[in-house]
């Protein structure tokens, strides 16, 4: 019998996964004011694959029944849909309070950057293009970017549980067919 659903277990996982998101996210949303803080997420969105196995793998071996393809690749997939929500909660708290001009600030950052490269001048159209929909307000909000951000990450997170669980669910066939 089992002691716990997939989704429980699930919902359980996707607390550190939300928290390592989090993480990712006030990455990018606080580089409007700390330029720097981008360079740290290379490291951190290479690190997501080996939080969620871990989580994963610590699901398969707590209920040794959810071994199967399907039952891994599903707890994988709502561990990083409850991930992503307690990462968009957080960071919309961040949108709101903190940061209400995100979008804004971050496309006038990037638009000071290109015009002040050597390279600008090929960039002028895109440049010109971006501006006027700067001030005819066309950028989207900072919620509907973070919306953007949750699907993302869920589709992301889904093609990575797939591999994930392709891989466990072969290597825990091949324990049980030879057993060391």
């Amino acid at each position: 019998m089992q002691k716990k659903s997939i989704y429980k277990y699930a919902s359980e996982a996707g607390l550190p996964i939300g928290l390592y998101l989090t993480l990712m996210s006030m990455c990018l949303l606080t580089s409007v004011k700390f330029p720097i803080a981008p360079m740290f997420m290379l490291p951190l969105m290479l690190g997501f694959p080996v939080v969620l196995w871990f989580q994963v793998k610590r699901i398969s071996r707590l209920e040794p029944s959810y071994n199967k393809f399907s039952s891994l690749w599903l707890g994988g997939i709502y561990s990083v849909i409850f991930g992503t929500l307690i990462c968009m909660f957080l960071s919309a708290l961040y949108i709101v309070f903190i940061e209400p001009d995100f979008v804004g600030l971050y496309v006038g950052n990037a638009l000071t950057a290109i015009e002040s490269s050597p390279l600008a001048g090929e960039y002028e159209n895109s440049v010109e293009m971006m501006r006027r929909a700067m001030d005819a307000h066309l950028l989207p909000t900072g919620l509907q970017f973070l919306t953007t951000m949750a699907w993302f990450t869920c589709f992301c997170g889904s093609i990575l549980s797939l591999l994930m669980a392709l891989i466990m669910s072969r290597s825990s066939k091949v324990a049980r067919e030879f057993p060391a």
